[in-house]
């Protein structure tokens, strides 16, 4: 009998299946653009906006794999003055 419930994973959880930490999962959440987009990739566990995430694992992966990433070449700097 299926439920129609999609899967989902703890932050923790979705972190650790895609490589990395959970600051960046949670950081990558908060990007203008941000690859991902509530309803599609998390959804909050709770009521309020302060609940824990759940993640969709097929979906976060998908967006997490081709997300377009910041050419660090085009990141500005300050130069430093050479005395």
């Amino acid at each position: 009998m299926t439920t129609g419930v999609r899967e989902t994973l703890s932050t923790p959880d979705m972190a650790k299946a895609l490589g990395i930490s959970q600051k960046l999962l949670l950081k990558l959440r908060h990007l203008e653009p941000s690859p991902f987009v509530a309803g599609e990739h998390y959804r909050f566990q709770g009521m309020t906006t302060a609940a824990p995430l759940r993640w969709f694992p097929a979906e976060t992966d998908a967006a997490f794999t081709t997300f377009t990433r910041v050419d660090p070449n085009s990141i500005e700097t300050m130069d430093g003055d050479e005395a």
